[in-house]
């Protein structure tokens, strides 16, 4: 059961978020600064849990994380961002006085392609909830992890904007025993959607933002069953 708050009082009105193992998850290297962002939040630091880094430099270190349930808000704005490391898609949610910048990872991952696949049925004058979901291979009835977004408005869960069938199909390719199958093309396809998506939208002038924008906090990192693809 998630409950929903939002920011009072000092602090940055910026939250950066993450994904992480199939949640959205606020995350710092210190502890006390994990920790002022959630009392500004208003949110339960009970629910602080931590990792460490598997790779690059900071291998090792310590991470300190909090699991959100979803966030809530007009979207107001969606980016790729080009870095040393790939091509990361970014939303930004927007109340008045706050704003919720989430990294959905590299454009080819999963993720980002899901909410490809899903952005264009959103509704930019009506409030968003956004979450993500995740099956690893052991819960899949296919034994291959899945994970994706889950967006909702005035009660409803969007569809999919762009079926399987409208995708450009994967280019098989034999090299003699080998098959390999090539997703470029559609990866290509989804990577100019999210841009279309953005310029189309975001370009202009600023909208008029008056819907309050919240997180939802789950006390633990298991979705509920309508956090899943079916």
């Amino acid at each position: 059961m998630g409950v929903n708050s939002r920011g009072v009082g000092g602090g940055s009105n910026t939250t950066f978020l993450n994904v992480y193992q199939g949640n959205i998850v606020i995350e710092y290297d210190e502890q006390d600064k994990l920790l002022s962002k959630l009392d500004s939040l208003g949110l339960d630091q009970e629910g602080v849990k931590v990792r460490q880094r598997t790779k690059g430099k900071n291998e090792g270190k310590d991470v300190f994380y909090y699991v959100l349930f979803d966030v809530s808000g007009l979207l107001t704005n969606v980016t790729v961002k080009e870095l040393p490391f790939g091509e990361f898609v970014e939303l930004e949610i927007t109340d008045v006085d706050e704003k919720f910048v989430i990294s959905l990872g590299d454009v080819t991952g999963r993720i980002a392609k899901d909410f490809a696949r899903k952005c264009g049925g959103i509704d930019l004058s009506s409030e968003l909830v956004f979450g993500v979901w995740s099956l690893t291979a052991e819960q899949a009835e296919n034994g291959k992890a899945k994970s994706g977004v889950r967006m909702y408005q005035d009660g409803d869960k969007l569809d999919y904007f762009i079926s399987y069938e409208d995708l450009p199909q994967p280019e098989k390719k034999t090299r003699g025993r080998k098959v390999t199958w090539d997703y470029s093309e559609q990866e290509d396809f989804l990577y100019d959607t999210i841009v279309d998506f953005s310029n189309s939208n975001f370009k202009g002038d600023a909208l008029n933002v008056t819907d309050t924008a919240s997180v939802s906090a789950q006390s633990s990192a298991n979705n509920s069953d309508d956090d899943l693809p079916f």
